[in-house]
């Protein structure tokens, strides 16, 4: 058994944390490497779901991060539809999430997306054959009522007399009120929707949806593809959290959703990160901030291209425990959508609770979330979350385990403990990093300069119309420091009065790193 928060959090310590010796050079990580970003453990999911992502990501030769998020993603679909966790008295959490695995064309994305939603589509088209049937019925039932309601109001159309015409006119309202609604085809998911349309998906599939693709036409929807420039944002960060959302739909009737939630899991190219936070709203609104992201090292080039493939044997049981999760009942027989309660053990919240307390601590002056808080302020909700689908995982069918154990919580935690090294670099990259583009700043004037021993006070003199005191120039030196391109030297002090300024080395390869 590991150790509690030390263990669930020492990928992420070990990435944020400078280890610069004084006398030697470190590898140096450039900006935009993901050399050092940890790796998900496929073993951190539990059963015949990790043993598939194990599998999976061996068959395909593409980082076990691939398999990891989509099969994770995959894994929520069901479990958002029948599951909740009780973090804490009056805390509750969903159980969708939104995976976003960046990663380069011919990196075979798409077969590991197949291979991880080849049960939802199945599941889907069997629901499909044992609905037709009930779907014609309904459908010729509500045509003939239709007919008798149109017959009437003919009928009425020509009756002189104003009494007998009420009594028509209320019959036509009555019958046309009885007309049963037809079933549509169930969907789980989808790749490709305008917000309506996903409105009235949500509204169809028991205001449960989720959005998987191996692209990010996802972003292109929120921008504004389909309404003029103009971002659309509203039901997305309500499907989030499950808020109500009203739905407007032109000529048609609006859409009421109650609590809806969308499950997202999707893998567009790294260049889709680069300025999504410039995009209107996306990072001021949130958006942005409730995704889980990773940003894994492509394997393009050292593939063997001859591997073992998936057995059999992980594939029935990966099918099997999918399906297990859709078949799963609701809560009430008479509530379609009556929810199922997960609970954390006592051990469990203990765990969840050290891990949110690390979080906020990284939100103080110059620590690693500091500018991030719109993402890290969703973390502990989302190892809640990630913990109720390994638990669903782990149990998968059964309505009678409801309790998350402190294991499952570890594991969690370590998935989350991933999740937010890799969320601390993307969103970095796109652009909206203050301290990243900061440190770049510095990194660039050392560079042109020639630089090779300076002072730090020598450099904030240099800069200070673009670091007007000091405190904003140092947490970006330390970003210098821990990707290598600098070394930092604190002076011995030395009497009294203010003193020396720490000295800055610049890395002797700095320029040719560059070019």
């Amino acid at each position: 058994m590991r150790s509690t928060i030390d263990e669930a959090t020492s990928r992420l310590d070990a990435f944020i944390d400078a280890t610069t010796e004084p006398t030697a050079w470190p590898e140096l990580i450039p900006f935009g490497s993901t050399a050092k970003l940890p790796s998900m453990n496929p073993a951190n999911l539990p059963t015949w779901a990790g043993q598939f992502a194990a599998e999976l990501a061996t068959e395909t030769e593409t980082p076990p991060d691939l398999a990891v998020g989509l099969t994770l993603a995959a894994c929520a679909i069901p479990t958002a539809r029948r599951f909740r966790v009780m973090v804490k008295p009056n805390y509750f959490e969903p159980l969708n999430i939104w995976a976003l695995v960046a990663l380069t064309p011919g990196n075979r994305k798409s077969a590991v997306q197949s291979a991880t939603t080849k049960p939802l589509m199945e599941w889907q088209r069997e629901q499909a054959e044992i609905m037709r049937g009930e779907i014609r019925r309904t459908e010729s039932e509500a045509q003939t009522m239709q007919a008798h309601a149109d017959a009437l109001r003919k009928e009425a159309a020509r009756e002189k007399d104003t009494y007998k015409q009420r009594d028509l006119s209320d019959k036509v309202a009555a019958l046309e009120a009885s007309i049963p609604a037809v079933p549509t085809l169930p969907l789980l998911w989808t790749s490709d929707a305008t917000p309506e349309r996903l409105g009235t998906l949500l509204g169809d599939n028991a205001e449960r949806m989720a959005w998987l693709s191996s692209e990010g036409g996802l972003f292109d929807m929120l921008a504004g593809r389909y309404s003029g420039g103009i971002p659309n944002l509203d039901l997305m960060l309500k499907a989030h959290s499950g808020d109500s959302e009203r739905v407007e739909r032109g000529s048609r009737p609006p859409v009421d959703l109650l609590h809806p939630l969308l499950t997202i899991g999707i893998s567009p190219q790294p260049s889709v990160l680069e300025g999504l936070a410039t995009k209107p709203g996306f990072r001021g609104r949130g958006l942005l901030g409730r995704f889980l992201y990773l940003v894994p090292e492509s394997r393009l080039g050292y593939r063997t291209l001859d591997t073992q493939p998936m057995t059999d044997a992980t594939r029935a049981a990966y099918n099997q425990g999918i399906r297990a999760m859709l078949d799963t009942p609701p809560a009430d027989d008479d509530n379609p959508n009556a929810m199922h309660l997960l609970r954390l053990s006592s051990e469990a919240r203990a765990e969840w609770q050290d891990f949110a307390h690390h979080i906020e601590r990284q939100f103080r002056p110059g620590a690693s979330l500091e500018l991030l808080t719109d993402w890290g302020g969703k973390a502990p909700g989302a190892a809640a979350r990630i913990a109720g689908v390994l638990h669903c995982i782990e149990h998968a069918g059964r309505t009678d385990a409801l309790e998350i154990s402190t294991a499952t919580m570890q594991r969690a935690l370590d998935i989350t403990a991933v999740f937010t090294a890799h969320s601390i670099h993307a969103l970095g990259m796109m652009g909206n990093d203050e301290l990243i583009a900061a440190a770049k700043t510095i990194w660039e004037w050392l560079r042109r300069g020639g630089h090779r021993e300076i002072t730090q006070r020598e450099i904030f003199n240099a800069l200070r119309g673009r670091f007007p005191k000091m405190d904003k120039l140092t947490p970006a030196l330390d970003i210098l420091a821990e990707r290598g391109y600098i070394q930092i030297e604190e002076p011995e002090r030395t009497g009294a009065g203010r003193p020396p300024s720490p000295k800055v080395i610049v890395r002797p390869d700095l320029r040719e790193v560059n070019r």
